[in-house]
């Protein structure tokens, strides 16, 4: 059986920007003047449910009651820290729900028409024997939530062995490659749908605080450089520490591709060294690409005594 809840609203364009540009859902549908009748259709792709607004001739009778409202389900903290910081800056803020449950297990946000949304956290327990998922248990993380942040809080090193992913919890530290395949990996024993992607960004004196000096020297604006981060129902989210936002550098991301866990070694730097190539020859880059190369490397150099909020980290 498949739900659909729908709505008589008074403006459809509020509303389709609200549900789509701050909550995250995808327009499914949409169709016009059907009879005198207008609408779309949001939610998430193979998902058994989707929401319906629609517009005609006549103004909606019913009003928005304290009581009435859509409550959204998260596996993560950060997807719904995500929306929250998407509302400030649209200018919604939450606000108070009569029925107190929701204001102890949920952040409620208004729509443009005043109904309620609760976003409420339902992280999946790891229920996989698997290699990674029973490291993860043996420290008392025992669902999908609790791994990410406590991953996410340990402090950014490299590790002994870039093979594996398993030291990040062992060591208690980890790189944006070996923390972000380590949360794909245990996603993958538990079927919990992420993505790990490998991206290209310019890597500037603006996204990338203390190597503008670095960079000024050599004449170039950027450097391309390789990041990894995780997909959620199609927005990134960046794990590698408590200030990491891949925000920062989503206007200068050059391409990206999603990638294994098993690829974020000795294939992410193949990638990288071949984009670097790449970019010389298209762009004439007055330097060979062992001067590229090395002074890449200068500026990774340049950070590795400052904390991670001073740059995408590495």
């Amino acid at each position: 059986m498949r739900l659909r809840v729908a709505r008589h609203a008074k403006n459809l364009s509020p509303m389709l920007g609200f549900y789509t540009e701050v909550i995250g859902l995808r327009v499914l549908g949409q169709f016009k003047q059907h009879g005198a009748y207008s609408g779309v259709f949001l939610g998430w792709p193979d998902s058994d449910w989707e929401l319906e607004f629609t517009i005609s001739d006549e103004a909606p009778k019913h009003i928005s009651d304290e009581d009435d409202l859509f409550a959204f389900y998260f596996d993560t903290q950060s997807e719904i820290d995500a929306i929250v910081k998407r509302a400030l800056g649209d200018g919604v803020l939450p606000v108070q729900a009569k029925n107190p449950y929701w204001n102890a297990n949920a952040t409620v946000l208004p729509d443009p028409e005043g109904f309620l949304v609760a976003l409420a956290l339902r992280s999946p327990l790891l229920t996989s024997d698997g290699k990674f998922s029973k490291m993860a248990t043996s420290l008392g993380l025992h669902d999908w939530n609790s791994v990410v942040e406590h991953v996410r809080k340990l402090p950014y090193g490299r590790n002994e062995n870039r093979y594996e992913f398993g030291l990040v919890l062992s060591e208690g530290k980890g790189s944006c490659s070996s923390k972000h395949a380590l949360l794909k990996s245990i996603a993958n024993e538990n079927r919990i749908n992420v993505g790990l992607m490998l991206g290209i960004y310019k890597m500037n004196r603006v996204n990338t605080i203390g190597i503008g000096d670095t960079l000024e020297a050599s004449g170039l604006e950027f450097i391309p450089e390789a990041h990894c981060y995780l997909v959620i129902d199609g927005h990134r989210f960046d794990f590698t520490d408590p200030q990491s936002d891949v925000g920062a550098i989503l206007p200068d991301i050059l391409c990206e591709m999603p990638i294994e866990p098993d690829q974020v070694a000795d294939y992410k730097i193949k990638i990288h060294k071949d984009f670097i190539r790449t970019w010389i020859a298209s762009e004439k880059i007055p330097l060979d690409f062992e001067a590229v190369w090395k002074l890449r490397e200068k500026c990774i150099s340049r950070l590795s005594g400052e904390p991670e909020t001073h740059g995408p980290p590495r």
